[in-house]
């Protein structure tokens, strides 16, 4: 049998997973790459949200969507590819 160390919070993500999980992540480790992807361009998001102030103009405003379209789909190419 094979020991693996695992940091704590990976600890926890693991004891989290179901059985089928983690042998669907066995016959597709891609996933675990492709889900960080998503999981920072998620980040970068909500970051650009936030720094979106309540009474920007709308010009503002549709930049900031414009920025934030680009991260997700730059993300999604990612993925895909």
């Amino acid at each position: 049998m094979k020991i693996l160390k695992v940091s704590a919070s990976r600890y926890r993500v693991l004891q989290s997973l179901t059985r089928k999980e983690i042998s669907l992540l066995k016959k597709h480790p891609k996933f675990l790459a492709e889900g960080r992807h998503l999981l920072r361009a998620c980040k970068k998001i909500i970051k650009r949200l936030e720094s979106i102030s309540e009474y920007a103009s709308r010009r503002k405003r549709q930049t900031a969507y414009k920025r934030i379209a680009a991260v997700c789909q730059k993300a999604v190419d990612r993925i895909e590819k």
